[in-house]
């Protein structure tokens, strides 16, 4: 609905030269795309999945693999978009990924790399935390992603990168500046958390889900946690407490603590 729509317009207003009817163009594709950006995912279908790689190799003939990862995977009824990596054997101009895939009744975020490229451990981890074989084997992105190895130390990284965001918080004058970062704050925590259960696990799969089930206790039950505060509720739904600073502290320590101790076994 929402395709034919914008197109109606985008011709109405395209043969137009007012000016004033141009601008009332901006506006309404602006709204679109914010109704589009907000409207709540659902798990893909069967048939979606199908029809996203149908149209995808209708563009490109030369992938090999399309992997969907991210929250519309492990947390569908959270996602704003969906992401998608395409791996290709001749990348084609990428604003043709994104036209092929435009009137589904979500959005799409689509990374295209090519067979023999080589993703940053960050990236790795984004794709490699929750992700779905739509096309293809998956032993492209094994290779790609085969040098990823988590450390205690990323994890580090995250528990300090989530104060800088929350003092940031603080002093921010605009309050869609300030949500963003206080619920970026507590995700950080998690992928703290995330980073750390998997350098103790020594394993390379980093789908949170499987490390919550091989965890022993009582680690499982404290990841279990922060998966539904700090991920889905705080981060994803918004619904952190009114006091947030003084909850982040106690949230702060706990997931120091939870680091420290799996880093301490894990040495012995």
């Amino acid at each position: 609905m929402w395709n034919g729509i914008r197109q109606e317009w985008k011709n109405f207003i395209t043969d137009s030269a007012e000016p004033e009817l141009k601008l009332v163009m901006v506006v309404f594709l602006y709204l679109e795309t914010h109704v589009r950006l907000r409207r709540k995912m659902k798990k893909l279908s069967g048939g979606m999945k199908e029809g996203i790689c149908r149209r995808m190799l209708g563009y490109d003939k030369d992938i090999v693999e399309i992997i969907q990862f991210g929250s519309s995977v492990y947390a569908p009824e959270y996602a704003m978009d969906v992401d998608l990596l395409v791996i290709t054997k001749d990348k084609k101009e990428y604003g043709g990924y994104l036209d092929c895939l435009y009137d589904f009744d979500f959005s799409c975020d689509v990374v295209v790399r090519e067979v023999g490229d080589k993703v940053k451990s960050g990236f790795a981890c984004n794709i490699l935390g929750a992700f779905e074989v739509l096309y293809g084997e998956g032993g492209y992105l094994e290779k790609m992603t085969a040098d990823f190895e988590p450390r205690f130390r990323e994890a580090r990284s995250y528990i300090r990168g989530a104060k800088e965001d929350m003092r940031m918080a603080g002093r921010s004058e605009d309050e869609d500046d300030r949500d963003r970062r206080i619920r970026t704050a507590f995700n950080s925590l998690f992928h703290a958390a995330r980073l750390a259960a998997m350098n103790y696990l020594a394993t390379e799969n980093t789908r949170w889900g499987g490390i919550k089930r091989r965890l022993p206790q009582p680690y499982r039950s404290e990841f279990e946690e922060f998966i539904n505060t700090l991920h889905v509720d705080y981060f994803y739904n918004g619904n952190y407490p009114s006091n947030y600073e003084e909850a982040f502290e106690k949230r702060y320590e706990k997931v120091e603590e939870f680091v420290s101790k799996l880093e301490e076994k894990r040495g012995r």
